[in-house]
């Protein structure tokens, strides 16, 4: 054997070495990506039923926004009409009132004088 034998001879035992570890590192990364689809797809099994559990959730949430406004809405003008009854009442009601209370009093003295006097 030769000198060039001996370097060819080396040579290929160190590539096959490189190809054996390319070799094994592909087997582990074949291994991995099986792993990893196996838990992205157990990940979609668990999170596109949620999903759609939120979409209803956020639906009805938000039906239950709209009711809150008009309910918001009919108590404002609920306040608003009974606000303006209480002032129609109040204008209705304290003048007379006032004078009725003032020919009480006026009678009441009245009569005291009477009796005094």
């Amino acid at each position: 054997m030769t000198t060039g034998d001996v370097l060819a001879v080396a040579t290929a035992v160190i590539v096959a070495g490189f190809v054996g570890a390319i070799v094994v590192a592909l087997l582990a990364l074949a291994h991995t990506l099986r792993v990893l689809r196996t838990t992205i797809d157990e990940l979609r099994t668990q999170t596109v039923p949620l999903l759609h559990e939120l979409r209803e959730v956020t639906h009805d949430a938000a039906g239950e926004v709209e009711r809150v406004d008009r309910l918001v809405t009919s108590a404002e003008r609920l306040e608003d009409a009974v606000d303006g009854a209480s002032r129609l009442a109040y204008r209705t009601f304290a003048n007379p009132v006032v004078k009725a209370m003032a020919i009480g009093t006026g009678v009441s003295r009245g009569a005291r004088r009477l009796r005094q006097g």
